[in-house]
């Protein structure tokens, strides 16, 4: 196997990558995620986005990532490979671009399974790693329920990272690392102003609030023309068990199809069992199977 540098592959070569990529996405996951592919395109061509490339004797693709700066984290994303073997390859060729210079405080990995053997593969070599189920509802037009909640406005950012803050607890390191409010308003800030986790939906988002203090959030993106995802759901530790989560989830997935969806789509821990089973009750079924994975350095 042959490792190179991605940086100076044939346009027509990582074109090719990202066409069979929006083609998984769009079949299995009803993700459009062009627009990604071309913010990756021109940061691989303009500023130099790191990555890599694996080819066989005979010069065949046989897998490939990109790697992303992003202050104390390294994250690496779109990791796709079609033997274990050119996967341990590319996780190994990330971590040497990740060590090369100043040593990060961590490196960060949330991929859909595109891989083989990419969970054993980061085990084998330091992360920490859970699975998160891809989940899928379909919607259709039905008579307005119950209003219980607003939209998003452009004030909500802080109090939405308080909250994910106060629900997330320890759990949630792929998301705040340290789990520090600055770091949960940069994750919030992402979803809202970035279009990696599809386009916000201010009218489509439920938030719940008692004053100043956020009580629930169900935040909705546009992935696709026809599915809204809930990159999201979140409920106060001091009111959980009201049935508050089910109810803003019942709201949205109804203002998503009032709105041209006909898929509702999440992201949900293998560990939550509480969320699982709330989500299976409401009519989500798998779709698909992300890892995420973090390896933390000492510094």
């Amino acid at each position: 196997m042959n490792v190179r540098d991605w940086r100076d592959a044939d346009p027509a070569d990582t074109q090719w990558l990202y066409a069979r990529e929006q083609d998984y996405w769009v079949r299995e996951l009803a993700w459009d995620a062009s627009t990604a592919w071309r913010e990756i395109e021109q940061a691989r061509v303009t500023w130099g986005l790191p990555g890599r490339i694996v080819v066989d004797q005979h010069q065949t693709i046989r897998g490939w990532c990109y790697c992303m700066p992003d202050g104390e984290t390294f994250h690496l994303g779109g990791i796709v490979a079609d033997d274990p073997r050119v996967t341990a390859v590319l996780v190994d060729a990330s971590l040497d671009i990740a060590t090369a210079g100043a040593r990060p405080a961590r490196v960060s990995s949330f991929v859909p399974t595109r891989a083989d053997g990419l969970e054993p593969a980061l085990v084998e070599r330091g992360f920490a790693c859970e699975r998160y189920h891809y989940l899928v509802r379909a919607v259709s037009p039905s008579e307005a329920g119950p209003v219980e909640a607003i939209g998003w406005q452009a004030d909500l950012l802080v109090p939405s990272a308080v909250l994910l803050r106060a629900a997330y607890g320890s759990g949630g390191r792929h998301f705040a690392p340290r789990g520090l409010q600055v770091e949960w308003e940069h994750y919030v800030r992402g979803l809202v102003e970035r279009p990696g986790c599809g386009v916000l939906e201010p009218s489509v988002t439920r938030v719940l609030k008692t004053g100043d203090l956020m009580q629930a959030l169900v935040l909705a993106t546009r992935i696709a023309p026809g599915t809204v995802h809930l990159a999201q759901v979140a409920v106060h530790p001091s009111r959980r068990r009201e049935g508050l989560g089910r109810r803003l989830v019942d709201e949205t997935c109804r203002l998503a199809a009032s709105r041209g969806a006909r898929l509702v789509t999440l992201l949900v821990g293998e560990h939550n069992v509480a969320a699982r089973a709330l989500y299976e009750q409401v009519g989500f079924t798998e779709r698909a199977t992300f890892v995420a994975g973090l390896l933390s350095y000492r510094r």
